[in-house]
């Protein structure tokens, strides 16, 4: 609040909320009565000069207005004679969301206001999609889209407990609003259903989906396998057998024939003498 000796000027103590595409109002109260041949109002971002609407010498000053707010801003001029002077923005965008001041001049006295305006957009989802098996678990993924501002997002076990998410990606796109992408691995068995929960702060709705979570894949090894695995060893174990009954079968027959050979040799020797 501010003003002059003569009248002061407020504006809401609230932020005005208001949702993405829809209008706002933005009033400033004025402690006097407000003559609309002999005052000026405007309304301005940070900056004087960043002028969202101008009323001045009984008429509306568009030169001074920033582009972004041309055609889309109107004063109320019916509501003057109570010391409200408002005006309306039409076709809410993000870039619309922040700070605002109204300032009020009359005569030689001024005031001005600050004031503040909430665009929310709830988007779509939450959506989830069980993406695979991951590190002896489930690994699931939640996304929505659309959001503004950046939703809160939570994931929650059956009974309503938190669980913490592993990674999350959040990008902003090109017209200001957020793409949100978590992920969570799910080891426990006795998890159930899992919901991922996104909340607007402001107008603290929340948005749920829940899933039933399959049973957490963990790599086993299935009766045929287990059989296979078996015979496969089995096999292995006779084949090596079989190669050292050979191999001493081989070492064998070595022997007696090197014995044959010296046997007949004497013999050729005895019978030489």
């Amino acid at each position: 609040m501010w003003g002059s000796d003569s009248f002061e000027v407020s504006g809401p103590s609230e932020p005005i909320v208001a949702m993405l595409g829809t209008e706002a109002l933005l009033p400033c109260y004025v402690t006097a009565t407000v003559d609309m041949k002999n005052v000026e109002l405007r309304w301005f971002r940070t900056q004087y000069t960043e002028v969202v609407y101008v009323y001045q010498d009984g008429m509306e000053q568009a030169q001074e207005q920033l582009v972004d707010y041309k055609g889309r801003v109107e004063l109320l001029k019916d509501q003057n004679p109570q010391g409200r002077v408002a005006v309306r923005i039409r076709r809410l965008r993000v870039s619309d969301n922040g700070m605002y001041k109204c300032f009020f001049k009359q005569d030689d006295n001024s005031g001005k206001a600050t004031l503040e305006l909430k665009v929310i957009s709830l988007g779509s989802g939450p959506r989830i999609v069980i993406v695979g098996p991951e590190d002896e678990g489930t690994r699931l993924s939640c996304t929505g889209k659309g959001w503004f501002p950046q939703p809160e997002v939570q994931w929650k076990d059956e009974s309503g407990e938190k669980i913490a998410s592993v990674s999350e990606n959040k990008t902003q796109g090109d017209d200001g609003l957020f793409q949100i992408e978590m992920f969570l691995i799910v080891r426990d068995r006795t998890k159930g259903k899992v919901s991922c929960c996104m909340k607007n702060h402001f107008l603290l709705q929340e948005q749920v989906a829940t899933v039933s979570v399959p049973e957490p894949f963990v790599p086993r090894t299935s009766p045929w396998m287990a059989t296979f695995v078996m015979t496969f060893i089995n096999t292995l174990i006779l084949l090596s057998a079989a190669a050292v009954l050979f191999a001493w079968y081989k070492k064998q027959e070595k022997k007696m024939r090197e014995t044959k050979d010296e046997k007949e040799k004497e013999r050729i020797d005895k019978g030489a003498l």
